[in-house]
């Protein structure tokens, strides 16, 4: 179903009501066992005795083919360089952040160090700045040629998120405080602050045409806004029972813009039209939905949890398809850029590739000793770039 369909579709679901999805409804469930062979490694209990009763050795798995290691602590997020490939910034619990290089792991660039962690990192969209926030309400900002700060940005507490605007260079930041903030850089003149939600704002971004902002908070708010006036376009809120009744984790958006799907520590996902429409609720999950994401090329959502399923919904008929399995929570979820492939990522250290139109894992990646935090592929979907627990990034590849 191609984005024109798409946005026919829920064009004509005006007056669509709530569909709650039932155990009749469910295709199939797909449980990944592993390759044979494969263990678990948490504890010493399972080492198994050998001779003489000693303990055989446990041998470590590690697939990936690169790694950055300078960050010592849990590393909380990562980006790849748009154009630029090659580059990955990268920032974490030892308030600092670093540019380095995919292929060789080599470090091109120590930022300034933040007053705590840093929270969250990005590119701009023509890739000529990089942008780090903080836990310490501060956002540096750098020139990635010149490799120098231009810029340090402040209003926030703490960070929760930022994104550049997809058209220019234009940042947005989301923070502890429930507020929203949008600077013009590489100036960094103020524009606007977005006050609308009542807690903080855990999830946000511009849509993909630019010409909003959606944001999600612990309120149980979903609110749509005009970035010109910071006026409030749409909002929606746990007032509402067909909506969330509990604090909003994560948002994704559909290529048309058209359509938002949030997850929640309600343990559901909404999916919703921006002219005010609930067009369902997603809702097989037994604890918070933390990670979702909207096919481009196919009617598809995809909602992880912290039980460990990731669920593959088909949103025309609200139906669920099929429901994966890791091992321990899903963190972060992504569809490959044009194509049904779908990547995830897992407190249970491994890295997780799966075809949604048949279920199938086409492939496992382990190396991390600890959760993954978070996760960026590069644009044909053959790299995946890791954030671990464990202070490490890894890089693994077809």
């Amino acid at each position: 179903m191609n984005s024109d369909d798409r946005h026919n579709h829920y064009d004509e679901e005006d007056d669509v009501e709530e569909t709650f999805v039932d155990d009749d409804d469910v295709a199939d469930v797909v449980h990944y066992e592993g390759e044979e062979g494969d263990m678990a490694m948490d504890d010493e209990d399972d080492e198994e005795e050998g001779e003489g009763g000693e303990r055989s050795e446990i041998l470590l798995e590690d697939d990936s083919v690169q790694g950055f290691f300078a960050h010592k602590e849990p590393v909380f997020s990562i980006d790849l360089h748009p154009t630029q490939q090659n580059l990955v910034v990268s920032g974490g619990s030892d308030d600092r952040a670093y540019i380095w290089q995919l292929d060789t792991g080599e470090q091109i660039a120590e930022l300034s160090k933040h007053g705590d962690s840093v929270s969250a990192v990005g590119f701009s969209s023509d890739g000529s700045l990089v942008a780090t926030g903080g836990m310490d309400g501060k956002i540096h900002v750098y020139s990635v040629d010149k490799r120098e700060q231009c810029a340090t940005l402040d209003g926030p507490d703490e960070i929760q998120f930022i994104d550049w605007h997809p058209k220019g260079n234009v940042l947005l930041a989301g923070a502890q405080d429930a507020s929203l903030w949008m600077w013009s850089l590489p100036t960094g003149d103020f524009m606007h602050v977005f006050a609308g939600h009542s807690a903080p704002v855990t999830c946000g971004r511009f849509t993909n045409s630019g010409r909003n902002i959606v944001s999600g908070a612990e309120d149980g708010s979903l609110i749509v806004w005009d970035p010109k006036t910071a006026a409030i376009v749409r909002q929606f809120t746990s007032q509402d029972e067909r909506f969330h009744q509990g604090a909003i984790t994560s948002l994704a958006i559909a290529r048309d813009d058209q359509v938002i799907l949030t997850g929640s520590v309600d343990a559901t996902a909404k999916l919703v039209h921006v002219n005010g429409t609930i067009l369902g609720s997603l809702g097989n999950a037994t604890e918070s939905v933390e990670a979702v994401g909207l096919c481009d090329v196919l009617p598809l959502a995809a909602t992880g949890s912290v039980d460990g399923s990731l669920s593959v919904w088909d949103i025309n008929t609200m139906r669920l398809r099929t429901t994966l399995r890791h091992d321990d929570s899903v963190t972060r979820v992504l569809w490959h850029e044009s194509s049904p492939m779908l990547t995830s990522v897992s407190m249970d250290s491994s890295v997780r590739t799966w075809d949604a139109r048949t279920g199938e894992c086409v492939r496992v990646w382990r190396g991390h000793q600890a959760g993954i935090m978070d996760l960026a592929l590069t644009r044909d979907g053959r790299t995946v770039v890791t954030a671990s627990d464990d202070g490490c990034c890894l890089v693994f590849s077809e």
